[in-house]
């Protein structure tokens, strides 16, 4: 059976498991625009979370293949279509009161995304966005109706970076998508959201080395955010992804120029009206981004003093993001130490790089982050290089029999 009728009869994608989609046919499919209507999207949103609360148990709940290339920015591109307006006053099934105590529990929910990511935590994140739905699918005033849509797209939000952490990709990129299409529904006041949600999704094209992708969306979430008055922040941390999308690529030069806009403009900006979801992105976040991206700049490196350079600077904006970075993000700082540990590695320290990683290692242990342990894996099969070296060695050692137990390349690399 072809995948749409099994959609619609609640039955999860025949090609089961982590691939791409990238076909003509698709793309016309989803480039729809009643795909953002109110309607298919309360409906989508319905049968999304019927099959995941019903499947979770499974490796890949929602299951299906991440749509990447022209079937992804295809369908992105009617974000900037506007919507069609809600109906006028209708008898509402919900008082204020009640709606009022539906949006205070999504920013409890917001919070405990924060800290825990997995189990039965996030069922009830799940659950919580199936019961909206339903109210959403009943008539209310068109005042409630904006103000629930909005909320669902909180949680389709907070369910993807969920999905994100534990490395299901098909399913965070489900979920990403329908929260854009709820928020599309929710008025122009909510725009600046939908700007953060594809902000989110060119980080996860980053993460899955497609950053054409990354650098297609990053310059979708620009024009809509020039156009809603974004505040300087906002665009600093888009321009952080642009770059990011560069460095990737080997395109240093754009990825300077980038950088320097984002520094500029994350210097510039004040608190007044910064959204919520972007509250995060600090100087502490900007320098350890751009770390990041210079050791990636120095692994695509074959003449060794460019290499030693982007990594020094690499070593350098890592230290000051671990200077800067709030006690409390305790997440942030692992992926700090675990960058910093792969920087020294391209330094010709694995000394250090073991000392650093063992730091993170300590914090991972506190967190349960798909995320971080993938990081600490990589570094864990970059280190084989330096397995003669006894701190490596060790620490390499902790890792394959603790947090990176169970994967078999672990055990396998030299």
């Amino acid at each position: 059976m072809p995948n749409e009728p099994r959609r619609i009869l609640g039955l999860a994608d025949s090609c089961a498991g982590f691939s791409y989609r990238d076909t003509e046919a698709e793309v016309s499919q989803s480039s729809s625009g009643d795909l953002w209507s109110a309607p298919r999207t309360v409906q989508d949103i319905a049968e999304i979370t019927l099959r995941d609360l019903m499947k979770r148990r499974d490796a890949l709940a929602v299951g299906g293949a991440l749509v990447v290339g022209a079937a992804l920015t295809e369908t992105l591109e009617h974000w900037l279509m506007p919507a069609s307006r809600l109906p006028g006053p209708r008898g509402g099934t919900i008082g204020e009161s009640e709606l009022r105590r539906i949006e205070a529990a999504t920013v409890a929910l917001r919070h405990w995304d924060d800290r825990w990511r997995l189990g039965i935590r996030r069922k009830a994140v799940v659950g919580q966005l199936s019961e909206v739905g339903e109210l959403v699918d009943t008539p209310q005033p068109a005042g409630v109706q904006s103000r629930l849509f909005a909320v669902m797209a909180e949680l389709s939000k907070i369910i993807a970076s969920m999905s994100y952490d534990e490395g299901d990709h098909p399913t965070a990129q489900r979920y990403y998508t329908a929260s854009l299409r709820a928020i599309h529904q929710a008025g122009p006041e909510h725009r600046l959201y939908g700007v953060g949600v594809l902000a989110d999704m060119a980080r996860q094209m980053l993460d899955v080395k497609r950053p054409q992708d990354a650098l297609d969306i990053s310059r979708l979430a620009l024009d809509s955010a020039h156009a809603h008055q974004a505040p300087a922040q906002v665009l600093s941390l888009l321009r952080t992804r642009e770059g990011w999308a560069y460095a990737r690529m080997g395109r240093a030069e754009a990825f300077h120029r980038t950088v320097s806009q984002a520094e500029d403009l994350l210097g510039s900006g004040s608190e007044d009206g910064f959204p919520h979801w972007a509250r995060n992105f600090d100087h502490a976040e900007l320098s350890g981004v751009v770390g990041a991206r210079y050791r990636d700049l120095a692994s695509e490196q074959q003449d060794r003093v460019v290499l030693r350079k982007h990594a020094e600077l690499s070593a350098i904006y890592i230290n000051q993001a671990l200077q800067l970075r709030d006690s409390e993000k305790k997440r942030n700082r692992a992926f700090d130490l675990v960058g910093l540990g792969r920087t020294y590695l391209l330094l010709g320290e694995p000394t250090e790089a073991a000392r650093v990683v063992r730091q993170a290692a300590s914090i991972e242990r506190t967190l349960g982050s798909g995320r971080v342990r993938r990081r600490l894996h990589d570094w864990h099969r970059e280190a084989a290089a330096f397995h003669r070296d006894p701190s490596v060695a060790e620490v390499r050692d902790e890792l394959s029999n603790t947090l990176l137990a169970g994967q078999s390349d672990v055990k396998e690399s030299v």
